[in-house]
């Protein structure tokens, strides 16, 4: 039997009990200079993955907390198990997971934005 229950209210009666979406995306610049320290004495991340690490425009929004837990994680990668690897880096922002859940966007994927087609609101009118 459907149409039982209370009717919906009125939109301005609403409550939301969800919470709203973090924050808006930040544009990712590209870096004119790297963040991160050369390839340092034992680490045991391999030297191709910390220079790509390096050069990730995502490293411009780290401070001074994130680089120490970068630097640690480049120290300890070879000794942890793969999830826990990508765990840290999605935290971090190294993978694609990571910088959509942190809302980052990088020049790449703003440039695809760029090419796409603003939409064209059309104006329906009537006769009386």
């Amino acid at each position: 039997m459907a149409g039982r229950g209370a009717a919906p209210r009125d939109r301005g009666n609403r409550r939301r009990y969800n919470q709203p979406a973090r924050g808006e995306w930040v544009d990712l610049k590209p870096l004119k200079k790297p963040i991160l320290p050369r390839y340092l004495k034992g680490m045991t991340v391999s030297r191709s993955m910390w220079q790509a690490w390096r050069e990730d425009p995502v490293t411009g929004q780290y401070g001074p907390a994130d680089i120490a837990t970068l630097i640690e994680l480049g120290m300890v990668y070879a000794k942890l198990k793969d999830n826990e690897q990508r765990l840290r880096m999605d935290g971090l922002g190294l993978t694609p997971k990571g910088k959509r859940d942190l809302r980052w966007r990088t020049p790449a994927e703003q440039d695809q934005l760029a090419e796409v087609t603003p939409i064209k609101r059309l104006r329906v009118t009537a006769k009386d």
